[in-house]
């Protein structure tokens, strides 16, 4: 659980921050390839994921946060590939529906449309979307047969005074009755348009696993991309591109959170990533702690008198993180990135449960997919 209380922490640090008017504080989490799993994966050595697992973690672990919650694409269908839930085509409907009816429960705010979702057809997905309290968006993919686009472009809100613009964007989805328009152009498009009036452009953007494009460059005025399509999952430490949107890949099924958590000091400067820092900070913090473990009454320095070479690299730990911390204290501006396992230790929110198994109830086969 040390992650989790990690950002517990930093959570509340940022919060303290609120106390200046100045300050913006911004939190999206985003799901990636959740492949309509409402549990956790079912994978025998660690079945991560889960709706009602990821609403305990909001709620509990990263409180006060009015996160933005959005997800990537390929949220609705299973995959063939992945996990097969083997139903028939009105069984997975049945599940896509009731998927969308528990992401407005659980307050989603956005959804990027994937290849995966037209799995039961274009018509039945602008169906089961287009009254829903969720922003179901995608910029470039159109009806063919009226050229018109078949979901919302972007979706714009605004937190801690910012306003940021979500655009969504496929270049994988094909489908007979649509028409995939270029997606680097699409995206560009709209991201000119939207610029002078926003604070941050974050794309939710459905790729190819094989995908060779250089995003940051492609989309050289985003802020952040969030992918689907892709099954890698992006690290703290994960090399970002100097220049350009940074790029964060989620996984498969949900099982992990992508969280991102900015600070707004000085709205005129750039802002600094200081993801991988902060979590060798936080390495070193546990690491310290485990030493400390032995005997918590006394100090270090005691504990370890006759241990030389651990004494040194104690002093090397503290050196380095005194000199972390006076460096990320330095930054108005920054961003900090974490990869969360939603790990079956974190128990479930018993009203998202509840709504679930209400669910499970009313269908004619099992919701829970079994492996």
């Amino acid at each position: 659980m040390r992650k989790y209380l990690f950002i517990l922490l930093f959570s509340i640090g940022l919060a303290q921050d609120n106390t200046s008017n100045n300050i913006q504080n911004i939190s999206i989490v985003s799901t990636t390839n959740v492949f309509s799993e409402f549990y956790d994966c079912g994978c025998p050595k660690n079945p991560l994921g889960g709706l009602a697992r990821k609403m305990f973690f909001l709620n509990n672990m990263m409180p006060g946060r009015e996160s933005i919650l959005v997800d990537a694409g390929n949220a609705l269908f299973d995959s063939n590939q992945i996990n097969p839930d083997n139903l028939s085509v009105d069984n997975k409907k049945f599940k896509a529906r009731n998927f969308v009816k528990t992401l407005e429960f659980l307050g989603q705010d956005v959804v990027n449309i994937g290849s995966n979702d037209f799995k039961g057809g274009a018509d039945f997905l602008v169906e089961i979307t287009k009254s829903s309290s969720v922003n179901f968006i995608s910029a470039n993919l159109y009806d063919k047969a009226s050229n018109q686009l078949l979901f919302k472009p972007y979706h714009v809100m605004e937190k801690d005074g910012a306003k940021i613009a979500f655009i969504g964007l496929s270049q994988s989805a094909r489908f007979q009755s649509i028409t995939n328009k270029n997606f680097v152009e699409e995206g560009n498009r709209y991201i000119t348009k939207l610029k002078p009036d926003v604070d941050l452009i974050v794309l939710l953007v459905n790729v190819r696993d094989d995908n060779i494009l250089d995003l940051s460059s492609s989309f050289a005025e985003a802020d952040y991309i969030f992918l689907s399509g892709s099954t890698k999952r992006t690290e703290p430490r994960t090399l970002q591109s100097k220049e350009g949107a940074l790029v964060y890949a989620g996984g498969i099924q949900g099982k992990h959170l992508s969280i991102l958590d900015i600070r707004i000091k000085e709205s005129d400067n750039a802002i600094n990533d200081v993801s991988a820092p902060f979590n060798r900070l936080q390495e070193i913090d546990y690491r310290l702690n485990r030493l400390k473990a032995k005997d918590p009454s006394k100090k270090l320095e005691e504990v370890y008198a006759n241990q030389p070479n651990v004494l040194d690299l104690i002093k090397k730990y503290q050196k380095e993180a005194t000199e972390l911390g006076i460096s990320l204290a330095g930054y108005q501006n920054r961003s900090i990135f974490f990869s969360v396992p939603l790990s079956p230790t974190i128990p479930d929110d018993k009203e998202v449960a509840a709504f679930i198994e209400n669910i499970a109830r009313k269908a004619d086969f099992p919701l829970k997919h079994e492996h």
